[in-house]
């Protein structure tokens, strides 16, 4: 099995378990919250982990950096998504700039997600602040679950 197939069989799995963790993981808050400094030098192999996969795949680092988030403890759903934000935003630039190097971008469907990614962002964070913090946890968990069954059902 070449690595992008068993890149994919994981995926789905990961999805669903960072999925679980944001929707369902306000007990794991409580105990992440009890024992949590903050971010501290511990949070590094986390951080390192999901950026990693991130500036490989991408696919879902959103859920995914929402979940360690609400690991760390964090739990005001608003500060966190503005810090998702930023955080995708420096991954995807630097993976782009990464593969772009290497000569691996296809640029007519770069261009498209990156424009996509451009108006989600003036779009949708706007709406995502004006929604109360319970149904926007809720569209995020049916957004993550979506996004599992689409890479579960998927072919590889």
């Amino acid at each position: 099995m070449s690595s992008d197939a068993a890149f994919s069989v994981i995926v789905p799995f990961l999805l669903l378990l960072a999925t679980g963790t944001f929707f369902f993981g306000d007990r794991l808050r409580a105990i992440a919250a009890r024992h949590s400094r903050g971010v501290t030098p511990y949070a590094a192999p986390g951080l390192f982990a999901v950026s990693l996969y991130g500036g490989y795949f991408n696919g879902g680092l959103g859920i995914v950096l929402l979940a360690l988030f609400s690991l760390w403890g964090m739990t005001d759903l608003h500060r966190v998504n503005r810090l998702k934000n930023l955080l995708s935003f420096a991954l995807s630039g630097i993976s782009v700039a990464t593969f772009a190097i290497a000569g691996l971008v296809e640029w007519r469907q770069a261009v498209v997600m990156m424009v996509a990614a451009t108006l989600g962002r003036y779009l949708g964070a706007p709406l995502a602040r004006r929604m109360p913090a319970r149904m926007l946890r809720l569209l995020i968990a049916c957004i993550g679950l979506g996004m599992s069954a689409v890479f579960f059902l998927r072919p590889f």
